[in-house]
């Protein structure tokens, strides 16, 4: 199954960190850095767009050095087959320190799922 997607940014292509990996990495686009204030939440644009097949979504899951190191929490998680627009990552800090996410940094994954509608009886 291929996941066709485009940068729309200078950033690092999308990829898989190991064969055994679950979670395909996205990296912060290049040229600027992201601080997010303690218990403040921000979108982050991830100059990817993607062509996600039909009855499939990408789902955002934590990079655990992320949270843990950074105490940084992904919240709005589903990308649907039907989105075309760039891929946005709602992070949130639960740490009571400002954090950063550099440049190029890896920041969050994405699970590619098959994810059929249920018939709604």
């Amino acid at each position: 199954m291929n996941l066709l997607f485009n940068k729309i940014k200078d950033v690092k292509a999308p990829q898989y960190s190991s064969d055994g990996a679950a979670g395909i990495d996205f990296f912060h686009p290049n040229g600027f850095s992201t601080i997010i204030p303690p218990g403040d939440a921000v979108l982050i644009p991830s100059g990817i767009r993607v062509v996600i097949p039909f009855n499939y979504s990408l789902i955002a899951f934590n990079k655990n050095g992320v949270a843990v190191k950074k105490e940084l929490a992904v919240k709005a998680c589903v990308i649907d087959s039907d989105y075309r627009g760039e891929i946005k990552v709602h992070l949130k800090n639960e740490s009571k320190e400002y954090q950063t996410i550099n440049s190029g940094e890896k920041f969050i994954q994405f699970i590619f799922m098959k994810t059929p509608q249920a018939e709604l009886i």
